[in-house]
């Protein structure tokens, strides 16, 4: 043991050769002349190295005894490699405020909001004519599109593949649907400027009036104004559900909001009133969608708010419409035409011995009804 510590000592200063640490030259088996002490201090080293191999010593031996300077090839590459995870796919949450559909093909859909028949009821007296209406309708059309993506990986890189970093990507494509098909529904409702200066407008009366930055009160003045809707006719439209949308920057003030279990009041004559729950959480969700921090480029991002009508009333504010027979995104491979002499076929191209995979979805959708939605920018002004 001295012998073999004097020799890990030597090692570390690299200041001897192996044949130097253990005795110089000499032949050790088949020769007339033995060495004991040189041929067990020899088996101690390899034993060493066997252990190390195999995990049979403890670490700090082999920090002790050796650097990985000391062996440039062995460990030109890291022993403990770790292949992260994707960031995961933002949750889709453009269901909880637009209308999904389904079309035919990719020629424009057509739909059509009517009114007009729909009133209070004339009084009409003894032999008198009755009230005759007129029905208007208002159409609304849009297309669907196709949306693709793939890779392709060399036979080379699938082969020293030993993470298995390739077997996620079918995953991603996927996840990369998700994401495509929130940010298109993102993109009708909003801009760079907060809520979409198209649809948004003083006349069609759903921009909040000085674009209050989101509180209780300014929420509840968001449903209030949704529900006293009415429509041309001056019926009332009955919204029985709402949903709250922001961007990151909102997202706790929404929750807190919404998290109030106790909203106190002052009067002018400085009476207090204790009112149990927030007063706007029934029927009311919050979906925080991540993709307005990238659609809306200016400030405003982190202090727009919506608000949408349930879309699964009467009229959506918002429409999704998927194709036929592809309502789910499509995943596909390239047909390998390489086969073995002898039978067998490889996944990979004969050519460029490439694998390729792509996905396909096809969608589309419209602003349907300005009436059933109100924002504002947040900016207070």
């Amino acid at each position: 043991m001295t012998l073999f510590s004097k020799a890990v000592e030597r090692i570390d200063a690299q200041s001897a050769t192996i044949g130097a640490m253990f005795g110089g030259d000499r032949r050790v088996f088949g020769s007339r002349t033995r060495d004991p002490r040189r041929e067990a201090a020899i088996l101690e080293a390899e034993r060493f190295v066997y252990d190390i191999r195999y995990g049979r010593r403890p670490l700090t031996h082999f920090a002790e005894a050796m650097s990985t300077s000391d062996f440039p090839s062995l460990f030109a590459d890291s022993l403990d490699r770790q292949l992260y995870g994707s960031y995961t796919a933002t949750i889709p949450t453009w269901k909880n405020y637009a209308r999904a559909a389904v079309v035919n093909d990719f020629r424009p859909v057509k739909r059509f909001a009517t009114s007009g028949v729909r009133g209070l009821l004339s009084k009409v007296g003894e032999l008198a004519e009755h009230e005759r209406r007129s029905m208007t309708e208002t159409p609304y059309e849009y297309e669907v599109d196709k949306y693709e993506a793939g890779f392709a990986l060399s036979w080379e890189a699938m082969i020293n593949d030993d993470l298995n970093a390739f077997m996620r990507l079918p995953q991603d494509l996927a996840e990369s649907a998700i994401d495509s098909e929130e940010y298109f529904v993102t993109t009708l409702f909003c801009d760079a400027s907060g809520p979409h200066a198209t649809h948004y407008t003083g006349g069609n009366d759903n921009l909040l009036t000085g674009n209050p930055v989101l509180s209780r009160d300014a929420l509840q003045a968001a449903i209030t104004k949704l529900m006293k809707r009415r429509d041309a006719n001056g019926n009332p439209i009955t919204v029985k559900s709402v949903r709250l949308v922001v961007g990151t920057g909102l997202a706790l003030t929404a929750q807190e909001i919404l998290d109030t279990t106790e909203y106190r009041t002052v009067d002018a004559n400085g009476n207090v009133r204790v009112i149990s729950g927030n007063g706007v959480a029934a029927n009311l969700g919050v979906d925080v969608n991540y993709w307005i921090d990238s659609v809306a480029t200016t400030a405003n991002a982190d202090t727009s708010w919506w608000v949408f009508a349930d879309p699964n009333g009467a009229r959506p504010a918002m429409e999704f419409g998927r194709l036929r027979g592809y309502e789910a995104p499509a995943l596909f491979e390239k047909i390998p035409d390489t086969r073995r002499v002898g039978g067998g076929e490889e996944p990979w191209s004969f050519d460029t011995e490439a694998a390729e995979k792509k996905i396909k979805h096809v969608f589309g959708g419209a602003f349907v009804d300005t009436k059933m939605t109100v924002a504002s920018k947040g900016t207070g002004n």
